[in-house]
């Protein structure tokens, strides 16, 4: 079986003074997920995105309007941390691509990262 633990750190929504931190982890199994097409990566992408959001307090349209912000740095580094953890080339790949930052190669149809 494959896990995948997502951690999400929030800050208290109090002033930046208050040292308040919660950890929240939420699973993610994708042993039943097949990494070697753009439909795999998809599906665990969508696992990992989902548990991001409800580890950092989601979803969004629950969010208080003056933390959405925070919220939303917090399921961007979680999602993040957890492809960089999961280190699959496809799945990194559509992450990438979900934040723009992919292109296709006219060549061919494998995906190439753009530099940063």
């Amino acid at each position: 079986m494959l896990l995948l633990s997502i951690l999400a750190t929030c800050g208290s929504s109090l002033a930046l003074a208050d040292t308040q931190v919660t950890v929240k982890t939420e699973t993610v199994r994708y042993d039943d997920v097949r990494l070697i097409s753009a439909v795999g990566a998809a599906v665990l992408y969508g696992r990992v995105r989902s548990a991001a959001e409800r580890a950092c307090g989601g979803p969004l349209d629950t969010v208080p309007l003056q933390q959405r912000s925070r919220y939303k740095s917090c399921v961007d580094e979680a999602v993040t941390k957890a492809v960089v953890d999961v280190n699959n080339p496809l799945l990194t790949w559509y992450h990438e691509s979900k934040r723009g930052n992919t292109t296709e190669n006219a060549s061919s149809t494998a995906p190439v990262a753009k530099a940063r």
